[in-house]
């Protein structure tokens, strides 16, 4: 399964550490890390776990796919409350009255 983590210390002068949804991983950065970009604290990162929640592959998420996914959230949320105030309007004024009929 993947999940989206974030590093909390680098690997590079001991053990590294991530968290993912409120928990923390130790990992090393042989065998488990597989960007070419380094781990450094505040780095976003997808991890691989097994079945049993054990570490198997760690990748760095590009600053572009986080934009990306921060601009498709906003697109929902925006679409949620644009959908929102136009059923306030149209309980208030009515449908028809709304389409012109």
């Amino acid at each position: 399964m993947k999940k989206r983590g974030k590093i909390l210390r680098d690997p590079r002068a001991g053990p590294g550490l991530l968290m993912i949804e409120g928990r923390q991983y130790w990992f090393c950065l042989e065998g488990d890390w597989k960007s070419a970009v380094a781990p450094k604290p505040g780095l976003a990162v997808d991890v691989k776990l097994d079945h049993a929640g054990q570490i198997l592959a760690i990748t760095a998420v590009s600053e572009s796919g986080l934009a990306e996914e921060q601009g498709e959230r906003f697109v929902k949320t925006a679409t949620a409350a644009g959908g929102k105030i136009l059923r306030k309007i149209a309980a208030k004024c009515g449908v028809p009255n709304l389409l012109g009929r």
